[in-house]
């Protein structure tokens, strides 16, 4: 299932960029998230944690603590717990003799314990049948035979339960029927099994187990179902799958009994409400300060916030809970308004941070959680200054804890958000802090985007580009950031981004993809460079060229050709050729024909009057060469130099055979609607509408020397304005006798010829 995700995010990022109907990101594919939950400890409580899909469910990884932890302790703790949980997790009744390897069932015979292996034997025998086994058999035909089966061990279980002594063995005993009756189907006999042993016994783990199946019954109440929530690691996430649409909050606290099961009910009333859940936190607390949900509930609110705020404030999406029932996260504010809205939402977790701060850390039950989640509503308010003395002081008293982890990401974070703008920089501290992060990929992300804000695009955009290598030689597929635009700046229709190249082609202007590359090689070496810096100058070369790009896309030949020049030869000789193969792979960017003389479909169109390999920079070179002699009023040929320079500005855009010299990925519509799936560059318009390319075949037009040559360029400049297919309705107007050899593009080359005469 992994490799199958990690297959559709690379397909759709590299190759749904051209199909409108594509892969687009939502849900956990945008949330954002540090202070994750494996920092913490709040077990039993997985499958609850802020979740942007309500029906993800996780494996708890304590389903088994309770009755392990039982049987550890039956054995006074001289049975190691491995050997006791790889007994009830994976052996049969065949396993219990006393050839077994098995510590626990070693120690049992050892210590002549019958009437427990006994047990255990009977225990694993009811196993098959702990399930609804004819669920997978839609034609029920073992449906009796097993129901006979079972229906045969509950009564051999019942004689057992009479025989046994042993008090603890009578609850297991219990247990082990209930269960079986549930799944039988006989709730009357659930219900006399819980009465007469479970009820006014200790409530310990198995009274929970037993009382969740009498949750079934008629006899039931809601708070029932709130205390199996609370109390039963193993059963929590069934208790509140199968009972959360029939439980009626109201109702519940009426049943109540004492504080302790109101605090149960507002718990289960609230792990999974998606809005603010601060009024429910301060009731739970209030009412039980040592519930075990309400760690997990105040993890959950900060995932909340988390989302709300560094979602929209880092990726530019909405909450990943915001979208509609195809899969597009809802994005029709303005990259201001998301701001707006992040900034709101601030003012919520300063409601929570209060309430954190006024709660009494000896009376919860994971006090150090709660200083954790104090230092990240910190950073969450802006509270820099604050929030670094808070690390300080938790790292000083617990350098062991896992989450101090997590705590000097926060810490990264505050020292680069807490300096002004135009001033920051990346300290010894914050390098040291990412040295010891660099498979984090969310955090490093994070990390760049505070630089760029502080327009520190440089660092930013290192930390960004070796977040993007981590994730993809390590195939992280799940953490890797999806992204929009800048935090001010659009990515025109482009709806998202997954590499900091793509980011760089589409939002990066010439002055700042200029002060990055004047940064790059400038950088000192030291470990932190070294890694950090490693994605930029390896692509140094490909950075230049985009460079060049841009300013080919501004029209700017002169400092496009600087550019492309100062590169070198090599670079251009095993680039773009269809006998290199480099990053630009498979031939996709390979330049087939020469944009000056050749034209799709059109073989043998213009007679190569100069030859020469192409590549950016030739092309750039011959544009130049080429307009100095267009308009050159002395030259006799000006409307065949104007003619080939219009047919390269053609080819330029994006029905044109050499579209890569302005894109390095390009679109097209196929047909649904005119501005469908469009990118959006600053020469959008150029590149779609071909504007040049027909103000020079005009220009050709203005200068041809003959009726013939002048049908052609207005031909040519229709094609330009209508794109292709045209009508050239001008053409039929101004030159009928040519129309319909001109209408088709087997003849063109004649008519390009004559204009030589």
């Amino acid at each position: 299932m992994k490799n199958w995700k990690l297959f559709t995010i690379v397909f759709f990022s590299c190759v749904l960029k051209t199909w409108a109907c594509g892969f687009s990101p939502y849900g956990e594919d945008i949330r954002f998230s540090l202070f994750l939950p494996t920092y913490v400890n709040v077990p039993g409580y997985e499958s609850f944690c802020y979740h942007s899909n309500l029906t993800s469910f996780e494996d708890s990884k304590n389903v088994y603590t309770e009755n392990v932890l039982d049987w550890y302790g039956f054995t006074g703790e001289k049975v190691a717990i491995p050997h006791i949980a790889s007994f009830l997790q994976e052996s049969d009744y065949h396993d219990i003799n006393e050839k077994s390897t098995n510590q626990f069932i070693q120690f049992l015979y050892k210590n002549k314990q019958f009437n427990v292996l006994n047990y255990l034997r009977n225990a694993k025998m009811a196993e098959p049948f702990n399930s609804v086994l004819f669920d997978s058999d839609p034609w029920e035909l073992q449906h009796q035979e097993i129901k006979s089966k079972r229906s045969l061990l509950i009564n051999k279980l019942e004689k057992e339960l009479q025989k046994e002594k042993d008090a603890a063995l009578q609850k297991k005993y219990a247990f082990l029927i209930v269960r079986l009756a549930y799944y039988d189907g006989d709730l009357h006999k659930i219900e006399n099994l819980f009465d007469t042993y479970f009820k006014t016994a200790k409530k310990d783990y198995l009274y929970y187990w037993s009382l969740y199946f009498y949750c079934f019954t008629s006899k039931c109440t809601f708070v029932d179902i709130a205390n199996v929530f609370e109390n039963s690691a193993g059963k929590r996430y069934a208790s509140y799958y199968y009972f959360k649409e029939q439980f009626n909050f109201n109702e519940a606290l009426n049943q109540a009994k004492s504080n302790t099961e109101k605090a149960a009910i507002y718990a289960y009333a609230s792990i999974q409400k998606v809005d603010r859940n601060l009024e429910n936190l301060k009731a739970v607390y209030k009412l039980n300060p040592t519930s075990k949900s309400l760690e997990a509930l105040l993890l959950r609110e900060i995932n909340k916030l988390e989302d709300w705020i560094y979602t929209p404030y880092y990726t530019n999406y909405l909450p990943s809970t915001q979208y509609n029932l195809w899969g597009e996260n809802v994005q029709k504010e303005t990259m201001n308004t998301l701001l707006a809205r992040s900034e709101k939402d601030r003012l919520y977790a300063k409601e929570v941070l209060s309430f954190v701060k006024n709660a009494n850390a000896n009376k919860v039950h994971d006090p150090l959680l709660w200083k954790a989640a104090e230092i990240q509503l910190l950073f969450m308010t802006k509270a820099y200054n604050e929030c670094l003395n808070k690390i300080a002081v938790f790292q000083k008293k617990h350098p062991n804890e896992k989450v101090v982890e997590e705590l000097m990401q926060i810490k990264a974070l505050c020292l680069i958000a807490a300096q002004k703008k135009g001033k920051a920089v990346v300290t010894k501290e914050i390098e040291n802090i990412v040295l010891n992060q660099l498979f984090n990929v969310k955090f490093l992300f994070a990390l760049g985007r505070e630089l760029e804000y502080k327009d520190n695009f440089t660092d930013g955009l290192a930390l960004i580009s070796y977040a993007d290598k981590i994730a993809d030689e390590n195939n992280m597929y799940y953490d890797k950031p999806f992204w929009r635009g800048n935090r001010l700046k659009t990515s025109g229709n482009l709806d998202y981004f997954y590499s900091y190249f793509d980011y760089l082609d589409f939002v990066f202007d010439t002055n700042q993809m200029q002060q990055v590359l004047n940064n790059v090689n400038t950088k000192p070496t030291t470990p932190y460079n070294d890694k950090i810096y490693s994605v930029l100058k390896t692509d140094y070369m490909k950075l230049n060229d985009l460079l060049g790009t841009k300013f080919l896309r501004e029209n700017n030949l002169q400092q496009a050709y600087n550019i492309f020049k100062g590169m070198g030869d090599t670079y251009w000789e095993e680039n773009y050729n269809a006998w290199e193969r480099s990053s630009f792979d498979e031939g996709y960017y390979m330049f087939d024909q020469n944009p000056f003389y050749d034209f799709k479909y059109t073989p043998n169109f213009i007679l190569h009057k100069e030859k020469f390999i192409v590549s950016k920079l030739s092309v750039v070179d011959h544009l130049i060469k080429f307009e100095k002699l267009a308009n050159d009023n002395q030259n006799p040929d000006r409307d065949y130099y104007y003619f080939i320079i219009a047919t390269c500005y053609y080819n330029m855009a994006d029905e044109g055979n050499s579209w890569m010299m302005r894109r390095f990925s390009s679109t097209r519509s196929f047909g649904w609607g005119e501005d469908y799936e469009k990118e959006s560059y600053i020469d959008e318009v150029e590149y779609r509408n071909r504007l040049l390319a027909q103000k020079y075949y005009k220009k050709a037009y203005q200068n041809a020397r003959n009726d013939k040559f002048k049908a052609l360029c207005l031909r040519m400049e229709e094609l330009a304005f209508d794109g292709y297919p045209s009508k050239f309705q001008k053409l039929k107007k101004e030159f009928p006798e040519y129309y319909n050899d001109l209408s088709s593009c087997y003849s063109l080359n004649d008519y390009f010829v004559v204009q030589k005469k």
